[in-house]
């Protein structure tokens, strides 16, 4: 492991179909990352993250997915530019049943290849987590959809 990787992992009151569902379903992903989103959860297909505070969108690559417990996506650091080698990291989520609910980690790799390493991995490891805490609040509130 990368001493740059970010590595969270959080406990989230709410069974695994549940939160898969809210980091695959774009209707959901707005209600906690971002303020627009296009995906399809299929490897191969683009899509894009966009926040109005940042004033534009990320495009992204789907590269895996394994229904209901990983999924992992290559994400340009750069608005309007595809994801490849040296512009984008790689973001893996992978979520495991326990018994209050389910455990989801997320490991963010590849910024050694962006132009500023160092401030790419520390904007990203403060938003992971306060996006994490809005996807907590999200899931375990009553406005999420049942499983």
């Amino acid at each position: 492991m990368n001493t740059l990787d970010i590595t969270r992992t959080i406990d989230i009151h709410a069974p695994a179909k549940k939160v898969w569902a809210a980091l695959t379903d774009p209707a959901l992903i707005t209600q906690w990352f971002g303020d627009t989103a296009e995906f399809i959860a299929e490897p191969g297909a683009k899509g894009e993250f966009g926040w109005v505070d940042h004033g534009g969108s990320f495009r992204i690559l789907v590269e895996h997915v394994e229904e209901p417990t990983t999924l992992v996506y290559r994400w340009a650091r750069e608005f309007d530019v595809d994801p490849v080698a040296g512009n984008s990291t790689l973001v893996r989520f992978d979520l495991e049943e326990i018994a209050q609910g389910t455990r989801l980690t997320v490991i963010e790799t590849g910024f050694e290849e962006l132009a500023d390493p160092q401030g790419a991995h520390d904007g990203n490891a403060t938003g992971w987590r306060n996006e994490l805490g809005e996807l907590v609040e999200f899931l375990e509130s009553a406005e999420a959809a049942p499983a």
